[in-house]
């Protein structure tokens, strides 16, 4: 469900030649060249940069294991980057996020004070993607919730929402606060199998520095350098 857009990197040549012209020598040459179909005989060149790391698997379904060109060995949690980058791109949106119309609404059955301090703040639920009314005696009745959310995860979302409301002073802490519950419950989790274009992406804004730490503050990537992992073995 948590699928996460390719972002890799490619930097077209404004340059085309016939297909016929590929020799049997071009073999090296197109293991770095991706070809598309253009015009009718014609080819558009697209060279993809090799990236300074490679993805070598993943353990527990929760850490990626990558090798960078110095030979260290990175463990990058994919929730803890993942939850970041949710973080950092619902915090920076002009526009609430999309929306999905749920084919029988949810009857959310919280206490009396959960139920009261939400609709006290339907107008922030609805930044936040939930369309909600009151249902009695504590219970809101959801039509609509976040597209990145499971509708299974509503009702303990909501619970989540009013304890961090509870905590809250400011409009601003209370959205942050909203900004993190929505940020880790849109992650992909720890324990769940995920594509190797997911992982590469995850990797990618680890790599390149754009993601370092969670939104809580933890880091998402530790380091084994070579030198450590040979000493592990006796082998310097």
């Amino acid at each position: 469900m948590h699928l996460i857009e390719d972002h890799a990197a490619q930097a077209q040549i404004p340059v085309r030649f016939a297909a016929s012209k590929v020799m049997e020598g071009d073999e090296k040459i197109l293991e770095r060249l991706k070809l598309t179909e253009d015009l009718p005989g014609q080819t558009t060149v697209l060279e993809t940069k090799e990236a300074p790391w490679r993805i070598a698997g993943e353990v527990l379904r929760t850490y990626i294991i990558c090798e960078s060109e110095d030979g260290s060995v990175w463990l990058i949690d994919k929730h803890a980057a993942h939850e970041r980058m949710n973080f950092d791109k619902l915090k920076n949106a002009q526009e609430p996020p999309m929306r999905q119309t749920l084919l029988a609404p949810i009857a959310a059955e919280l206490s009396r004070e959960d139920g009261a301090l939400l609709l006290e703040n339907l107008p922030l639920l609805e930044q936040f993607g939930f369309a909600c009314e009151d249902f009695g005696a504590g219970a809101l009745l959801v039509r609509e919730v976040p597209a990145d959310i499971d509708a299974a995860d509503t009702v303990p979302t909501l619970e989540e929402f009013a304890e961090r409301l509870r905590t809250g002073r400011s409009p601003d802490e209370k959205r942050e606060a909203l900004l993190h519950t929505m940020a880790c419950k849109a992650a992909i989790k720890g324990g769940w199998k995920s594509d190797i274009s997911e992982l590469r992406v995850l990797v990618e804004k680890v790599q390149s520095g754009e993601v370092q730490f969670c939104p809580h503050g933890r880091p998402v990537k530790a380091k084994l350098t070579k030198y450590e992992l040979e000493k592990m073995f006796k082998r310097a």
